[in-house]
């Protein structure tokens, strides 16, 4: 098996940072058109359309060319603010043949005068290598971020590839209220989040890491799925008996299912055609067409389903029920009971390994695994000794199985499953305290399997951190920081280049203002750096206006102390965009809460007789704080407005002159 290189580029900076001084940059040549004979792993320009122009280096003999191709349906050329596919296409010099595994990295910059030399190149890489926050990228073509759930209303943000020991945490985006459950869209723009205390669904622009919208749905959101085409959002409203289906385009509810009371979990089959629906409290599983959003049957199943898995290749929906003990099996093109396999009572979580063959049931209450195989419908293995296991996920070849009651997971062997005998097990010590401990340990999503599929990054809200575990390894070979949260689920966001074809490296980028940029790469795999040039063409499409709608300033001093237990009446002046109507006190919320872990409290805002607005606040305790205001109907969701940082000191201290009360 070669070396992943997703492990590769999680410790690149350790191995190169500082190698990559003495790299001497590539000396850019003429761009001449690609060869008719070059891979094109995305949508090429249609038929008689120019072909973008390649940049073209020769390095340590290499040969290096870079183009930036416009997505299927856009314009010929890339244009400002769009996504566009950037691929480095990389073979021997002298004999053509595809250069393999080279761990690239790559960035963008926007030309603000000449091209840089071999120095100011190899300075820039050895800048984004370091992370610093003051040389930050245009394109950074090596987004590979891990996004946390944590148990209060923030997602964290952590840059991974700086070496373990010394993550960063790139941001933290804050919510309206805490989360239940988190989804990723497939092409990594956006993290859905539903929210408590009737906030809805929660839409997170990944790449500016701010809260796009909120949208309403029903009540009590918990579950969220993604329709495997991306073109909808699928959000289960426990305390209503419905489904929401949202418009992942537009962020709009699309339409809204009665499907029956109680937990819903939703699981897609037919390459994504058909939804299915489990409501606990009903009797009934719900087939719904994605493409009319119809039912098109109610399957009875007895109450008491608690998960619901499919399966395209066996042509099956298994629905696990707690109560009754046993998994049931629908034909997925009759939608019809095909059986029922019996389990011990108990049974809360069901998902299909890789190959869709075999089925894997969790039993918290009995601490057992079911494995069921899906070619003959049938109970395969039990597996016992689990302590309590409420959350799984794969990698081609093992089966990760948190236990909720001790800080191991256990990794069930996949090939192992189709030997005679019992299936290898494999148990792994992962953080020093069980994640039960945690008050936020109950996230459904506690792995996030790297992108090469050799490992996990697994959370542990009881120990705040995050382990980064390799597999072959008996335990994890680092951690990362959660900067004082309590992780309830990770995912990680990977824009990194990956190769397509041999010798093809390619990923999808947004682009930004027209002109010239520098290119710079930087190949783990053979310690070479170079430096190239693209052209992003003006857009034709005007500029879409995502600024808030209205500007807030504080008319209080935030540099003076508040006193804890004492109340603070904090105004502020929100203005609107120039002609927009005035804003209404009702439009608006405040959000303060204690920086970084603590109190949280939503208000409404006063309306002042000079036009300002106010709050009253009380700190609990002696701390930092934060100050946020958010007014939706104006384009301002929660974060998208600056913060004001708070001080409170401590009870009796005498207040300076000036304050906020």
């Amino acid at each position: 098996m070669r070396p992943s290189s997703a492990s590769r580029r999680l410790s690149l900076a350790a191995g190169l940072a500082g190698a990559v001084v003495a790299l001497a940059c590539g000396r850019r040549e003429p761009p001449p058109p690609p060869p008719d004979s070059a891979p094109a792993p995305a949508e090429a320009p249609g038929e008689g359309e120019p072909r973008p122009a390649a940049s073209r280096v020769e390095r340590d003999g290499l040969s290096i060319a870079f183009e930036l191709r416009p997505l299927q349906g856009a314009a010929a050329r890339p244009e400002a603010r769009s996504d566009a596919t950037a691929v480095f296409t990389i073979t021997d010099a002298a004999t053509g043949a595809p250069a393999r595994d080279l761990s690239p990295l790559a960035w963008m910059t926007r030309r603000a005068g000449a091209p840089p030399d071999e120095a100011g190149c190899q300075e820039k890489i050895k800048s984004f290598m370091g992370g610093l926050i003051a040389v930050r990228p245009d394109v950074d073509m090596n987004a590979y971020l891990l996004w946390t759930q944590n148990e209060d209303n923030t997602l964290s943000v952590i840059n991974p590839q700086l070496a373990f020991n010394r993550s960063k945490l790139r941001s933290l985006v804050t919510l309206a209220a805490g989360s239940t459950s988190v989804a990723l869209h497939p092409d990594a723009s956006r993290l859905y989040a539903t929210l408590q205390n009737g906030r809805g669904l929660a839409v997170v622009d990944t790449r500016r890491g701010l809260v796009a919208a909120n949208v309403p749905v029903g009540a009590e959101p918990t579950r969220i799925a993604v329709a495997p085409d991306g073109k909808t959002v699928w959000v289960g409203n426990d305390g209503d008996g419905t489904v929401s289906v949202v418009d992942a385009r537009v962020a709009e509810v699309l339409k809204t299912l009665r499907v029956g009371a109680g937990h819903h979990e939703i699981a897609f089959s037919g390459g994504g055609r058909t939804a299915w629906i489990t409501s606990r409290d009903a009797s009934t599983v719900t087939a719904v067409d994605t493409g009319t959003l119809e039912p098109v049957a109610e399957i009875e199943i007895g109450e008491g389903a608690a998960a619901v898995a499919a399966s395209d290749a066996a042509g099956a929906v298994y629905v696990a029920n707690a109560p009754r003990g046993e998994v049931v099996i629908l034909d997925a093109e009759r939608r019809a009971v095909a059986g029922r396999v019996a389990v011990k009572a108990g049974v809360s979580a069901i998902q299909f390994a890789p190959g869709g063959r075999f089925a894997f049931a969790l039993n918290p209450a009995k601490g057992e695994v079911s494995i069921l195989d899906a070619s003959v419908g049938a109970l395969a293995h039990t597996l016992s000794g689990f302590a309590s296991p409420d959350a799984i996920t794969f990698t081609e070849t093992f089966a990760y199985v948190r236990n909720l009651g001790e800080s191991r997971v256990s990794l069930i062997e996949l090939p192992s499953l189709e030997r005679p005998g019992k299936p290898a097990v494999v148990e792994v010590q992962v953080g020093q305290r069980a994640p039960r401990a945690a008050k936020g340990a109950g996230g459904s999503a506690p792995f996030a399997v790297v992108p090469e599929g050799n490992g996990a990054i697994v959370a542990s809200p009881a120990d705040k951190v995050l382990y980064y575990y390799v597999e072959g390894m008996m335990a994890p070979m680092g951690t990362l920081s959660n900067y004082g949260r309590e992780p309830r689920a990770a995912l990680i966001e990977d824009r990194s280049l990956k190769e397509v074809q041999p010798g093809v490296y390619a990923t999808t980028v947004r682009l930004g203002d027209e002109g010239a940029y520098d290119v710079e790469l930087l190949l783990g795999g053979r310690r070479v750096a170079a430096c190239l040039e693209a052209t992003v063409a003006p857009s034709a499409v005007p500029a879409e206006d995502r600024s808030p709608g209205l500007t807030v300033e504080p008319l209080f001093d935030a540099d003076v102390d508040l006193e804890a237990s004492r109340p603070a009446t904090l105004r502020f002046r929100a203005r609107p965009k120039a002609s927009a109507p005035p804003l209404e006190a009702k439009e608006m919320k405040v959000m303060i809460f204690q920086f970084p872990v603590g109190f949280r409290d939503i208000v409404s805002p006063r309306a002042e007789p000079d036009g300002a607005f106010s709050v009253t606040f009380t700190p609990p305790e002696p701390g930092q704080y934060r100050f946020l205001v958010e007014a939706e109907s104006r384009n301002a969701p929660l974060g998208a407005l600056p913060f004001v940082a708070l001080h409170a000191g401590s009870p009796g201290a005498a207040p300076a002159a000036g304050g906020a009360r």
